[in-house]
């Protein structure tokens, strides 16, 4: 018996739960991605509780890397935080601290510009502080992608584009990271830390050659996809399992959410086909937005210094060690880099700060570069999902009412 669209899937899987909507290019104006409906709250419970053992793991790192650092400073050595505060550097801070949010929103727009113009810059910063909120939550920033997509399908962007603009982005960040880390291999100053920087830069040749596959190769994704619907409807066809075993309940989950993947799939391929097609230059200004968001968490360190009234004598020393620690903790495999970050800091950092001012600069510099944006961001999202929880609600009442 023939199949369907010509996928490699189990022709009872197909009869059950119906062909993917994921045609043929020309046949995009019905796929499901590529619908700019309001996108569905998607939080299970056991996405909740990951969310919140996520966050109750980051407090308690924070807490706990927080209650060392302070712990360590010598008796009788408390050093005179306020009396040594330059006010006049508060303004620079403030100044500065929505620089790499604005830098990575216009990334944003930017890419979103040639696949689906019409998307607000608002839009693309309420997208990066929800990428954010979510990094802190889990581990290896890996639910940030997710939180973006979200908040750019809800402000009129389709769920397709929205995964083609995050991994674009995305790519940006690993190109100008490419470079910092190979610098950071070849540098003196953190030589005592070479080995973290090789095992960082492992995790991220790995992370990196996967993205490339993505952007580059969307179609092996694909296929990917395929398989894994293929090997689970076979599993369903063959088990002979009862209907209500979690085997086959898990077996049909799998089934499901390959098809959606695969939907995704299609619509990302002809997405990057079309951003390549479209513009040549237009990645070169997101790696360069990619570098200005860089530069920008480096000088805040800078600046966070200067407040603290910690003379520093050499500014570049000072945006090299960041620009390495960045690229140090960007894969961390702790919620939103906690307890690495600080820890990472406090040794980078030794030779430029005093004992007694590496908690309070720590303290100063993960409020500004992270946790406000994080906490601006998770305030973003949850008001989202609550409005299309509310929405959704309304209209199961509406169609019970009918």
């Amino acid at each position: 018996m023939s199949r369907p669209y010509g996928y490699d899937m189990p022709y009872r899987y197909l009869k059950k739960h119906g062909p993917s909507n994921a045609l043929p290019s020309k046949t995009f104006a019905l796929d499901q991605a590529d619908s700019p409906a309001r996108p569905p709250v998607v939080l299970n419970k056991l996405g909740i509780y990951r969310l919140i053992c996520g966050g109750l793991m980051f407090i308690g790192l924070t807490v706990g890397i927080f209650w060392f650092q302070f712990s360590k400073i010598p008796a009788g050595n408390q050093p005179e935080v306020w009396s040594q505060l330059q006010w006049r550097y508060l303004l620079w801070l403030l100044l500065f601290l929505p620089v790499d949010t604005v830098a990575a929103g216009l990334r944003i727009w930017v890419i979103g510009r040639v696949l689906q113009p019409g998307v607000s810059v608002w839009t693309c910063l309420k997208a990066e502080w929800a990428n954010l909120g979510l990094a802190m939550l889990t581990p290896s920033q890996t639910g940030g992608g997710f939180g973006q997509m979200y908040m750019l399908s809800r402000g009129g962007m389709r769920l397709g584009t929205a995964l083609t603009v995050s991994l674009i982005s995305f790519l940006g960040s690993m190109v100008v990271l490419l470079f910092v880390g190979l610098y950071a291999l070849m540098s003196s100053s953190v030589a005592h830390l070479n080995v973290l920087f090789k095992g960082a830069f492992v995790v991220f040749f790995v992370v990196f050659a996967g993205l490339m596959t993505a952007v580059c190769w969307p179609g092996s994704v694909r296929r990917v996809a395929r398989a894994v619907t293929t090997a689970a409807g076979k599993i369903e066809v063959r088990s002979g399992l009862p209907q209500n075993s979690g085997i086959r309940r898990l077996s049909e989950s799998i089934c499901r959410l390959s098809k959606k993947c695969i939907d995704l799939c299609y619509h990302h391929q002809a997405n990057m086909h079309r951003y390549f097609r479209l513009s040549h230059s237009n990645f070169l200004w997101v790696c360069l937005l990619s570098l200005v968001f860089l530069l920008a968490r480096a000088i805040m360190a800078f600046l966070c210094l200067r407040f603290l009234g910690i003379p520093v004598a050499e500014v570049g020393r000072v945006l090299q060690t960041q620009m390495c620690l960045i690229f140090l903790i960007y894969f961390a495999p702790t919620p939103g880099s906690s307890g690495l970050a600080e820890g990472a800091s406090m040794s980078m950092m030794g030779g430029i700060i005093a004992a007694g001012f590496v908690p309070y600069y720590n303290l100063l510099w993960r409020s500004l570069t992270l946790y406000l944006p994080a906490v601006a961001g998770l305030i973003f999202l949850l008001w989202a999902i609550v409005k299309d929880a509310r929405h959704a609600v309304d209209r199961r009442a509406r169609r019970r009412a009918v």
